[in-house]
């Protein structure tokens, strides 16, 4: 039997993004008192099928030996992280995500970015696939930008040889999109950037792929760079702005001092997502600088670490008491409302309910309206003017130094 949320958390989202309008708070919440939804994956254009087809067994092949390498603990985790049972790439990589500009304007407020160094320029324009399909005749493949992937510079796009396709394969063509929409409507509501780096490629098990170059303190250098350099620091929320004068960044959250949304509008928050929580792959990014300070991105955490104002916590079906507690304590939580295609396709929205009900502040999505692409209900629309009173945290106290 299915779950279920109480009926007054599942008011429509402009109802609820109304709720509680005569109090100073709902008038002017902390943005740690606020929810959004997002995308996940924002950028993303669909594969062609035909290099799908191609390249869909081999990586389902490679998942399945590397699932069966992981000890218990691990496999626990993956099963969390991706609870929907689609083994096939094929089928938890068919979504469709729609223009970046068009996400924005319909109220999204959080995009994801997943980022692949590529100093020397052209490691990604030639990927293995359309190699191979070529070689075999075919023609008109979807386009990839070619001209772009081939000058140096950090690239966006989820999975080099498999799921390449992207709207702003460089950086900071991304940010471009994004500093020509904040120009246009200047006061929006922050916008919350989750950034992925990607630590490794399939070249050391599938011949011909390409090779990942190393996240290095370069690479993290360059991202900073182009985040300061495109947006400029009128339109950043940093760690440091956070922690002014608390003597850590998690120190900070937990004392609710995140600002006022009518301080955090017309800016961007930028968060990095650790995939498997590997910390060390981050140690060029925070070497001496334990609260990140002087960084342009916040770094995902766990309680107890001096940098943590942000937590991932993607499963709320799972995690049904823990969402609601680290929000409560002034963490920023990003949770999902769905996961690998799996609810929209069987039109379940528990866990999005759930996720909403949980008082994370990024829930993110890939079916924004309705129908989606599988002809059903099933979506997370973005709420009226970008956010919604947090079901949670609304009501909990600030306690905010003087400064």
């Amino acid at each position: 039997m299915k779950r279920r949320i109480p009926g007054a958390l599942l008011l429509a989202p402009a109802v609820l993004a109304t709720a509680g309008a005569g109090s100073a708070q709902s008038a002017d919440p902390r943005i740690d008192q606020i929810q959004v939804i997002g995308t996940h994956n924002s950028y993303a254009l669909p594969a062609d099928p035909r290099a799908m087809k191609l390249m869909a067994p081999r990586l389902a092949a490679l998942h399945a030996a590397a699932i069966q390498r992981l000890d218990a603990q691990k496999r626990a985790q993956l099963a969390e992280e991706h609870p929907g049972g689609i083994a096939d790439p094929a089928l938890a990589l068919d979504y469709v995500q729609m223009p970046i500009e068009g996400q924005l304007r319909m109220g999204v407020r959080s995009l994801e970015l997943d980022l692949n160094p590529d100093p020397a320029g052209g490691a990604y324009a030639d990927p293995l696939p359309y190699r191979e399909l070529r070689a075999a005749g075919a023609k008109d493949l979807a386009p990839i930008y070619e001209d772009i992937l081939r000058q140096p510079g950090m690239k966006v796009l989820h999975v080099a040889d498999v799921d390449f396709r992207s709207q702003c394969p460089a950086f900071r063509q991304c940010l471009s999109l994004l500093r020509q929409w904040s120009d246009a409507n200047p006061g929006h509501s922050p916008v919350f950037i989750l950034l992925e780096p990607k630590f490794g490629g399939l070249d050391k098990m599938l011949p011909g792929a390409a090779h990942v170059p190393t996240f290095d303190a370069a690479a993290f250098d360059e991202v900073d760079a182009a985040i300061r350099d495109v947006l400029g620091a009128e339109r950043m929320f940093t760690p440091d702005d956070l922690r002014g004068k608390y003597p850590t960044l998690e120190a900070a959250a937990l004392a609710k001092a995140w600002p006022r949304l009518s301080a955090a509008r017309g800016k961007f928050l930028f968060l990095y997502l650790v995939p498997g929580l590997n910390l060390d792959a981050f140690k060029p990014y925070m070497a001496g600088r334990p609260s990140l300070e002087g960084r342009a991105a916040f770094v995902q955490g766990l309680p107890g670490m001096a940098h943590t104002a942000f937590v991932l916590v993607d499963n709320a079906l799972v995690r049904a008491a823990e969402i609601p507690d680290l929000a409560r304590r002034g963490y920023m939580v990003r949770s999902r409302a769905d996961i690998d295609t799996a609810e929209a396709r069987r039109n379940d929205a528990e866990r999005r309910d759930h996720t909403l009900a949980s008082g994370a502040q990024v829930v993110s999505t890939d079916y924004l309206s309705a129908p989606n692409i599988y002809g059903n209900g099933y979506h997370a629309a973005p709420f009226p003017g970008g956010w919604r009173i947090n079901p949670v945290t609304a009501d909990q106290p600030s306690h905010r130094m003087k400064r």
